[in-house]
């Protein structure tokens, strides 16, 4: 949600801006990656109105996102320039819900069911993680730097021995004077996470090398929307049925066959004979001379 919500205020309405949340596991561990991506005449932009940064150095975007996450314990990933944009990504590793839940919902699923003897079919539905974030944001106070939404909208400031304020970061608007004025609600947030390839979602179904990923979309505005994702299972009981039905079909089926060919005189039961059972001996025929 850093980036969430760090981009939230961040990028502005019109200028392609797309934060987009991974959540996966891997080996064991739980991490939610952001990824921040910018126009580049957007960082462009910004960069030539940035003001001095606290060690005396103009901001550049990187800068600002490498300050704000860098003081959360989040990672750098990947930092690129392709395709007339700048993404970034940053993650950390999840506890309970990660600042995406602090900031705006935790991810928990509530499942039901329905069935037939044969499939039953799982529907999980959840509050997308973005809802209550732009509420949120809207309603940070003044001077309060804490979590990543104020910080991004208030800086962080500290106080030295002498009771002095120091500011350790600026506000995003500050740091670049092009984003004064601007609103934030044209500001594309996706929520991904990987699952298995045989399910259906509210979401769009993407491929990739990881696996196939369920992108959820919304924008920075205060509606509230839903993740939801539905599968199948097979249901034992029916298909148990359906074998011992089908083995009691082919057993009843053998015995009739076996019966129904007893009654039937067979090769045996004629050949060989014993011509001297069938013999009439009170006939009298010629004999061969």
């Amino acid at each position: 949600m850093l980036v969430a919500v760090c981009l939230t205020a961040l990028l502005l309405t019109g200028c392609g801006a797309t934060l987009s949340v991974y959540d996966y596991t891997e080996d064991g561990v739980r991490y939610h990656m952001y990824e921040l991506s910018i126009d580049e005449t957007t960082v462009k932009s910004m960069e030539s109105s940035a003001i001095t940064d606290p060690d005396g150095e103009k901001y550049t975007v990187q800068s600002y996102f490498a300050r704000l996450f860098d003081d959360y314990g989040y990672s750098l990933v990947s930092s690129t320039h392709t395709d007339g944009k700048y993404t970034v990504r940053y993650r950390r590793q999840v506890t309970d819900g990660g600042e995406l839940a602090e900031l705006g919902t935790k991810v928990d699923f509530t499942t039901t069911h329905t069935e037939n003897p044969f499939i039953r079919t799982y529907t999980a539905v959840s509050a997308n993680p973005f809802n209550g974030v732009r509420e949120n944001y809207d309603n940070v106070q003044p001077l309060r730097s804490s979590t990543v939404l104020e910080r991004i909208k208030n800086g962080a400031v500290a106080h030295d021995e002498h009771g002095e304020t120091v500011v350790s970061l600026h506000a995003i608007d500050e740091a670049f004077p092009y984003l004064k004025g601007t609103d934030p609600d044209g500001l594309l947030l996706n929520y991904v996470r990987y699952g298995s390839d045989r399910m259906e979602s509210s979401g769009s179904k993407v491929k990739s090398d990881n696996g196939t990923a369920y992108v959820f979309s919304r924008y920075f505005d205060d509606t509230d929307t839903y993740i939801q994702y539905q599968y199948k299972r097979a249901v034992p009981y029916g298909w148990y049925m359906v074998a011992i039905a089908a083995g009691a079909l082919v057993f009843g089926l053998i015995i009739l066959l076996t019966r129904a060919k007893k009654d039937k005189p067979t090769l045996l039961d004629r050949f060989p004979y014993n011509p001297e059972e069938y013999r009439d001996y009170d006939s009298h025929l010629p004999t061969k001379l």
